[in-house]
């Protein structure tokens, strides 16, 4: 996956007579489909130059994607000339044209500059109506802020059930009606990556006398989700002692030898079900594109 990170500045940014005509339509809207996915590809792969090329003809045309992606490009400067100004002018018509990811980013550019809450909870809204979870979970905190928890937790809910293991995270803490329930949500949301719901899981698991389980899941906390193979092995290892081993560490030297070989299972039958989760990043376009 390529990613553009973008830089938030200061400056704001009929019927048819015949068949005949209805399946050249329908030609030319699956040539710009197949168009706007060569763009995409190049993006991905890091051609900017192609992938900008790609863009600007359906950027003009209005296609919102393209807007958001040539937008990226041209407020970072990546392939094409750097231009904020026009960058973001492109990026709020793609917010326009209802694209969830410029609603976001749009969104995110009104909050830094202190815009009406409205405004900003609108983008939002638009996002999340096209299934964005980013856009939910910031109207989720919203409605709680506002006091309003029945809607918080549909959105919650809508999230969660949409893959985002932070809804699940809050909902633990927010709306679980048992221990258990918490307990689930959590377990749900760690498996999917979420490494504040194992942290939670962490002090559970010391609460109730576990140390294997304890030092497991504050491992995973740590960020042994998050490894990559650039990642050094001690490095991480370190981390885990030091964030870590304060959950065994009151244990006789062999008892402790054995609770890490307990922590040693433990993870290996975590790692055996993980399912990692990937979450929103600007500009960023997945791997499935």
């Amino acid at each position: 996956m390529k990613t553009l990170i973008t830089r938030f500045s200061k400056s704001p940014a009929t019927y048819f007579l015949a068949a005949s005509l209805a399946l050249a339509a329908f030609a030319g809207q699956a040539d710009a489909s197949s168009v706007l996915d060569d763009g995409i590809s190049a993006y991905r792969h890091g051609e900017f130059e192609k992938s900008a090329q790609v863009f600007t003809p359906l950027a003009d045309q209005g296609n919102a994607t393209a807007q958001y992606l040539l937008s990226c490009q041209m407020i970072n400067g990546v392939g094409v000339k750097a231009n904020e100004d026009a960058g973001w002018t492109m990026m709020k018509a793609s917010a326009g044209n209802k694209n969830p990811d410029a609603s976001i980013v749009m969104a995110r550019k009104l909050e830094a500059t202190g815009a009406p809450a409205d405004l900003i909870r609108t983008l939002y809204q638009q996002a999340a109506d096209q299934g964005q979870t980013q856009a939910m979970l910031w109207l989720a905190l919203d409605a709680l802020d506002q006091g309003k928890t029945d809607p918080a937790k549909e959105y919650l809910t809508t999230a969660w059930e949409a893959g985002d293991p932070r809804a699940a995270t809050l909902l633990a803490n927010r709306f679980a009606a048992s221990d258990t329930a918490r307990y689930q949500y959590l377990r749900q949301a760690a498996e999917r990556g979420e490494m504040r719901a194992a942290a939670y899981l962490a002090e559970e698991a010391k609460s109730l006398g576990d140390p294997a389980e304890s030092v497991g899941w504050c491992a995973i906390a740590t960020g042994l989700p998050g490894h990559n193979e650039d990642v050094d092995w001690k490095t991480i290892g370190d981390a885990v002692e030091k964030n870590c081993g304060k959950f065994d560490k009151d244990l006789e030297p062999t008892e402790r030898a054995a609770n890490r070989e307990r922590v040693d299972q433990f993870l290996a039958r975590f790692f055996d079900g993980y399912k990692p989760w990937t979450p929103w990043r600007a500009c960023a376009v997945d791997g499935s594109n």
